[in-house]
């Protein structure tokens, strides 16, 4: 389940917890997480938080 990080996580936990599968938060523009601090960081996190929800 993908989320926008500015988003309230209750709702995708929710349902990520009745479908067995990973709730995961997106950075949502650059500076939206501590690791996008620029375009390259803004993709680099969103491709590892994605990765990090296969497993």
């Amino acid at each position: 389940v993908l989320r926008a990080a500015y988003q309230d996580g209750r709702p995708s936990d929710w349902i990520a917890e009745r479908a067995h599968i990973k709730a995961v938060a997106l950075p949502y523009t650059v500076g939206g997480t501590a690791q996008a601090i620029d375009l390259f960081g803004l993709f680099d996190d969103t491709l590892t938080r994605l990765l990090a929800g296969l497993k």
